[in-house]
């Protein structure tokens, strides 16, 4: 076995997967069909998976179906002290275990019920993306301010006001673009390949920009499909990196610090969900414009703590409003509440002393009884 993650070349892992045993092989393929039976359906999914299980096969130099518990362990340390992102490593840990249980119909005892295999509570995303660095709306006018070219202009408002993932933005065609259905605000189509469903989106800022990009690139003979095409190859969308490096600089020169595409979207999926829980749009509208699951709407909420007492005090508890009376009666409520609620916990303080010496005692008696059998026999 490896004594740390490697870094892979480019192609090195399927070369590397090409040497492996026909049974090997069918193993790993017969997983991936399992995977997609289990509702994995994107194929970018589906191929992070099997280069998973290959690094790991890579790690550990000999056939997976041959593992023991203290190389799970070994090789779980290892993804734990590797370079790579948190949340890599989670996905990482994540389908080893699932390949685990796939392979090793014995998993639990086996593995020792893969308790070892634990996924970080942090990711790198949440230390990122928090109260302090999410845009806000003024952030958003000294960005759009700073750029000067129209291209990046627009792409820029596109991804903030339509909330779009940075691939969906980046992959953005003409076609799926009607403007003007409604005065200035124009409906946008997208396909999400993460998520496997279209939804619609409309946009009232970024009308004006992509308008005049369109213009501009008829005008110039330079018009594609794609709403924002490479420079070298017009018939492909604009490269990640080159997106990634332009936004990075902007942010640096414009409000001092570095930002990433991604936290247009969660921005604007924030102002949405803040809405929501102000009561001023229903969270049904921001789920379905940002294409979150009920689940998923809740990580998109990043409030800070005034945020959050605020909105205790004003939809809530609404003291301000009270009448000083009223507070009174409330106040020897909670009082009361808080005496009961102590009276409980002690109760149940008890009980457990009470079940903890029951059980100490049983199993003493248990004990003895098997010395006495043991003794006799």
């Amino acid at each position: 076995m490896l004594k740390e993650y490697p870094k892979f070349k480019r192609g090195e892992i399927w070369r590397f997967y090409d040497k492996l045993s026909s049974s090997e092989k069918k193993l790993l393929e017969d997983y991936i069909t399992y995977r997609k039976a289990r509702g994995v359906s994107a194929e970018r999914d589906l191929l992070d998976i099997k280069r998973y299980i290959l690094q790991l096969r890579y790690i550990l130099q000999k056939d997976l179906r041959k593992i023991n518990l203290n190389e799970v362990r070994q090789i779980t340390a290892i993804i734990n002290t590797s370079w790579l992102k948190n949340e890599v490593k989670n996905g990482l840990k994540i389908d080893f275990k699932n390949f685990l249980k796939y392979a090793f119909p014995d998993w639990s005892i086996r593995f020792a019920d893969l308790q070892d295999i634990k996924q970080s509570s942090k990711s790198r995303n949440e230390e990122r993306i928090n109260a302090q660095t999410i845009f806000t709306k003024q952030d958003i006018e000294k960005l759009m301010k700073h750029e000067t070219k129209l291209f990046w202009k627009s792409f820029l408002i596109t991804q903030y006001e339509a909330g779009l993932r940075t691939i969906e933005c980046r992959t953005l065609k003409w076609d799926s673009i009607k403007f003007n259905i409604d005065g200035d605000i124009s409906e946008i189509g997208i396909y999400a390949t993460k998520t496997s469903r279209a939804r619609t989106i409309f946009v009232k800022e970024a009308t004006f920009y992509l308008q005049k990009l369109k213009e501009e690139q008829e005008n110039t003979g330079i018009k594609s499909i794609y709403v924002f095409p490479s420079k070298s190859k017009k018939n492909m969308p604009v490269d990640k990196n080159s997106v990634s490096s332009w936004f990075r600089n902007l942010t640096k020169k414009a409000l001092g610090r570095e930002g990433w595409n991604y936290l247009l979207r969660h921005s604007r999926a924030t102002e949405l969900y803040r809405l929501a829980d102000e009561n001023k749009i229903s969270k049904e509208t921001a789920i379905k414009f940002m294409g979150h699951s009920s689940d998923m709407s809740k990580t998109y909420t990043h409030l800070d703590k005034q945020e959050i007492k605020n909105m205790l005090k004003n939809q809530v508890y609404k003291l301000e409003e009270l009448p000083e009376e009223k507070k009174h009666e409330l106040e020897k409520e909670i009082s009361e509440l808080k005496r009961e609620n102590e009276k409980i916990w002690e109760a149940l303080g008890k009980f457990a002393v009470k079940a903890r010496r029951t059980q100490e005692l049983t199993t003493n008696n248990r004990n003895a009884e098997i010395k006495t059998r043991k003794s006799q026999a």
